[in-house]
């Protein structure tokens, strides 16, 4: 029952405001302090936290605003069974003192939960639920079992039970050497366990105190396609291995692309290859594709994004010499009604710290730097499929790439 509800024979309309409002302040207080400590293996109670005190000249001009707060701080805390510390205050000369209280220390987790709304009370249970879990399955220490279960914090129940079954299984087999598609846990899927850095791989491996599960990675590739009429109608060609005798090694003109429809539509260029660089796999080309380096006329195009600009920086450092098209903050704005705050996976774009990227030149830093920190901009992303290719086109004949007509 709320503070409002108790006394509302006994208080004015503006003191069940202020005590309404004072009750959504503490209740919001416990609930920081809950979603912090429910990633902790051993949450620490009490909580004690203090109360912003109005100044001397604040008390004395509102003093009744003074009073009614500290008695709304009062009957919260009693209600929950929560201690209180209060200071005397003077109201000025001839008025006497007031106490009020400058602390609330919440007992335990049993009042704490007993204080929150129901979802963020179910959130704190369930993650503090996962410990338990862990604890009875894993000999493992207390840091280990938060690092864990921080990582899984946004994988739902079945999930976080598929984790534990496969640390059993791979606790007892050996699947060193295999391809992780090919390890058959029953029940599993073959995609289940990820990719090298999957986070489900990490907790894992977190639980049996290993660095790895030491797999057979499947080779990172490069898929490339010819533009130059003599090859129209070949297929496309993917790279695993170092290529250093390719026919198109000859070839003075390469656009690497970040997105695969880009790729697709990519017109007929002669003495040209278009390289499908897919995000940052663009950063093994250097080492797939040796002789790229030495291509007099290398474009890229990508995002516009901090992503694809990080990229766009990575192919230069690693010693591909490439000219860019379609990244700066002109042609940002010309495009920008296209522009995204949402992934793929619909979660809005957050605003990221501005990374070391050497490989940037002057125009592509200032769009790089607007896009981390969002100022100066509306959006944080434009996916390179939105720009009409025959916008980019016009950019390569621009550059002097011998477009097919």
């Amino acid at each position: 029952m709320s503070m409002s509800s108790r006394n509302a024979g006994s208080v004015t309309e503006r003191e069940r405001r202020l005590a309404a409002r004072t009750e959504q302040w503490l209740v919001g207080k416990v609930e920081d302090y809950l979603d912090k400590q429910r990633f902790s293996a051993n949450p620490q109670w009490p909580y004690e936290f203090n109360v912003k005190q109005p100044s001397k000249s604040e008390l004395i001009r509102d003093s009744d605003t003074c009073i009614a707060q500290a008695r709304a701080i009062r009957s919260w805390a009693q209600s929950y069974g929560c201690r209180y510390g209060e200071k005397s205050r003077s109201l000025g000369a001839y008025c006497g003192t007031t106490p009020l209280v400058t602390r609330v220390c919440v007992p335990g987790e049993h009042e704490a939960l007993e204080i929150a709304g129901r979802q963020c009370a179910h959130r704190y249970c369930a993650t503090q639920q996962r410990f338990s879990c862990l604890r009875g399955e894993f000999d493992v220490s207390e840091d280990v079992l938060a690092a864990v279960v921080y990582k899984l914090k946004d994988m739902d129940d079945l999930d976080f039970e598929l984790v534990c079954q496969a640390a059993h299984y791979f606790a007892r087999h050996d699947a060193s050497g295999m391809r992780p598609r090919a390890v058959a846990i029953p029940g599993f899927s073959a995609k289940w366990l990820g990719g090298k850095g999957s986070v489900r791989r990490k907790a894992i491996c977190l639980l049996l105190g290993r660095e790895s599960l030491d797999f057979e990675e499947r080779p990172g590739e490069i898929r490339l396609r010819y533009l130059d009429s003599a090859h129209c109608g070949y297929p496309d060609l993917y790279v695993t291995q170092p290529w250093r005798t390719a026919d198109c090694a000859r070839f003075r003109y390469a656009v690497i692309v970040e997105n695969k429809d880009t790729y697709q539509e990519m017109p007929q260029i002669d003495d040209c290859i278009c390289v499908f660089g897919c995000g940052r796999a663009a950063n093994r080309m250097v080492s797939l594709l040796p002789w790229l380096a030495d291509t007099p006329h290398v474009v890229y195009w990508g995002d516009m994004d901090a992503d694809g600009l990080e990229i766009l920086s990575g192919i230069r450092e690693s010693g591909i010499d490439c000219d860019s098209i379609l990244m700066n903050m002109d042609v940002y704005r010309r495009y920008r009604r296209f522009g995204t705050e949402y992934t793929e996976q619909g979660r809005r774009i957050e605003p990221r710290k501005v990374g070391a990227v050497p490989g940037l030149r002057a125009e592509e830093r200032e769009l790089y730097e607007a896009l981390c920190t969002g100022e100066g901009v509306e959006y944080l992303r434009i996916e390179q499929e939105r720009i009409p290719i025959v916008d980019a086109v016009a950019e390569l004949c621009a550059a002097g790439f011998p477009i097919v007509v």
